[in-house]
C-alpha cells in the first residue's frame, strides 16, 4: 500500500501545469527547488522526478542529526553520512558575467547511524537509512569558469527506514519508553520530504567543499490530495519570493544570491516548521511527521 501510494505520488508530481502563451525561456526566468517556474512570458508549475541523466558531481557529507516528534520526549543525537550523486548546470546572467544560475538535480542514500560519534546513551535513538532525491536551484559566484563560490537551495522527496535504537541503561525510564514507543509508529512510515541550505567553495572547477543545514521529514500515515495542496502550496509561495527578487538580481546578481539563499531557506525553515507541529499536510491538518535537524559538511568532485 505504501509503495502503491509513492508511486501514485511520483506520477502526480510529473504533471506539468503550464500558463504561458510563449513557450520560450527568458534568461531571467527562475526556476527554485520545488520546479516552479515564472518568468517575464509567463509561469509553469513542474513537480517532476528529474532523475540525473549524466553524472557530473558525486558528493560525500556527514553531519550532526538531531531527530525529534513534536510533543514527544527527545531523542539522542546521531551521525548522518549521505552519499550525493546528480547533475549541476551552470547558466551565466546576461546582465552579470560573473554570476551564473544554477540548476540540478540529484539521488541521495543516507544511513542514521546513533553508534558512532554524537551519542547520549541516556536518550532512545532513532536508527535507519534513506534514499531520495533533490531538486537544486541557486548561484555562483565567480570571475571564471567553473571555480568559486556557490549558494545552493534544495528541496525533494525521501524514502525512509527508521527504528528505535536499543533502551538506554540510563536517564528517564519513563520518557524513554514514551520514546520508543513513538518512534516505533513510524516503522511503517516511509514517505517524507527533505529542504537543505548549501554555502560551498569550487576548486578549479573540480573539488566542491561545503557546509550545509537540511531539515527532512517523515510522514506518518500520510494522504494523497492533502499531501498535494500542501506541497502546491510551498511551490507558489516560493514562486512569490523568487518573483519579488527578480529585479534585484538584475540590480545586483551577487546580493541578490545571497538574498535568495537567505530567504527561500527561511521560507522552507518556517514551512517545515508548521508541518512539524500543526500537521504534516500544512494547512490541511495530518498526523505530526518525524522531524531531523542536521548540520554538515561535505566534500565532493565534480566532472
Amino acid at each position: 500500500m505504501a509503495l502503491r501510494w509513492l508511486v501514485a505520488a511520483f506520477m502526480a508530481s510529473a504533471m506539468v501545469l503550464c500558463a504561458q502563451n510563449d513557450s520560450d525561456r527568458s534568461d531571467d526566468d527562475s526556476l527554485d527547488a520545488s520546479g516552479v517556474r515564472i518568468g517575464r512570458r509567463g509561469a509553469s508549475v513542474q513537480l517532476g522526478m528529474l532523475i540525473p541523466t549524466k553524472l557530473q558531481m558525486l558528493r560525500i557529507t556527514g553531519g550532526y542529526s538531531m531527530p525529534s516528534v513534536s510533543g514527544a520526549p527527545s531523542y539522542s543525537p546521531l551521525l548522518a553520512m549521505e552519499l550525493d550523486f546528480g547533475s549541476l548546470a551552470a547558466r551565466r546572467l546576461r546582465h552579470d558575467s560573473s554570476v551564473a544560475r544554477l540548476d540540478g538535480s540529484s539521488i541521495v542514500v543516507a544511513a542514521l547511524s546513533p553508534s558512532v560519534a554524537f551519542r547520549d546513551e541516556s536518550r532512545v535513538a532513532v536508527e535507519g537509512w534513506r534514499i531520495g532525491f533533490r531538486l537544486v536551484s541557486g548561484h555562483r559566484l565567480a570571475s571564471h569558469a567553473g571555480g568559486g563560490l556557490y549558494l545552493l537551495h534544495s528541496g525533494g522527496w525521501t524514502w525512509s527506514f527508521v527504528r528505535a535504537g536499543n533502551t538506554p541503561s540510563s536517564g528517564d525510564s519513563a520518557a524513554n519508553a514514551q520514546a520508543i514507543a513513538t518512534a516505533d509508529a513510524y516503522r511503517s512510515s516511509h514517505f517524507g520530504a527533505n529542504t537543505s541550505a548549501t554555502i560551498g567553495y569550487s576548486i578549479g572547477g573540480v573539488l566542491m567543499l561545503e557546509a550545509s543545514y537540511q531539515r527532512v521529514l517523515l510522514y506518518k500515515n500520510h494522504v494523497f490530495f492533502p499531501w498535494l495542496g500542501s506541497l502546491l502550496l510551498e511551490g507558489i509561495a516560493q514562486t512569490a519570493l523568487g518573483a519579488a527578487l527578480s529585479g534585484a538580481e538584475q540590480r545586483n546578481a551577487s546580493a541578490a544570491a545571497l538574498a535568495e539563499l537567505v530567504l527561500r531557506s527561511a521560507l522552507s525553515w518556517g514551512i517545515y516548521q508548521l508541518r512539524s507541529t500543526s500537521g504534516q499536510h500544512f494547512p490541511f491538518r495530518g498526523n505530526t511527521p518525524m522531524l531531523w535537524d542536521e548540520f554538515r559538511v561535505g566534500i565532493g568532485v565534480q566532472f
